[in-house]
């Protein structure tokens, strides 16, 4: 059962004038409030939305070639979470100081990577410790910090060659295939 609400602005159009109206409505997660914009997939929408909704930490990572809509997923619960509850970043551009302020300074709900694959090795294991233990810990010359937070991982890659096993067992790794030529 979905445990989750989320408060969403549902815009309908009155048949008798054609104007839109707004209505502000609370409730559970469903796959046609936040996945509209991706086709097909109906697995992983529902894998999602169960991570979305569960109550424990189920992080997910789709794995698959350039352009089938991994990214999107991730932006799609930005969009549907907003950047208070979320933050989004890209593995080639992430270091290891910058997310762990990041994670202690917003402590996101939910971490969004982006072509996890290009994300240092030494900085994957931040990650692990997140996902496996939700403590947070950064040690270094005359700084020392540790926190815990329930924090979900939402990532994407090409490959998951270059990611370690260790972190590669935290996720639930979902095979993203390419769309056919009738789903475009």
């Amino acid at each position: 059962m979905l445990s989750h609400n989320i408060d969403v602005y549902v815009t309908t159009t009155n048949l008798l004038s054609g104007d839109a109206i707004t209505a502000f409505r609370r409730g559970p997660i469903w796959k046609a409030q936040i996945f509209d914009n991706i086709i097909g997939y109906e697995g992983i929408k529902r894998t999602f939305l169960r991570s979305l909704n569960s109550k424990e930490p189920v992080h997910i990572l789709l794995v698959g070639s350039p352009g089938q809509a991994k990214t999107l997923f991730l932006k799609c619960v930005l969009e549907a979470y907003g950047s208070t509850k979320t933050f989004f970043t890209v593995g080639g551009n992430a270091s290891k100081s910058g997310m762990i302020d990041v994670l202690f300074d917003m402590r996101p709900k939910y971490l969004l990577v982006d072509e996890i694959e290009h994300l240092k090795p030494e900085y994957q294991t931040m990650l692990l410790s997140l996902m496996e233990t939700g403590i947070l810990t950064q040690t270094v010359h005359k700084k020392i910090r540790q926190t815990h937070m329930k924090t979900w991982v939402f990532a994407t890659s090409n490959g998951s060659k270059k990611l370690s096993e260790p972190l590669l067992s935290r996720f639930r790794v979902m095979h993203v295939n390419q769309y056919d030529f009738a789903q475009f």
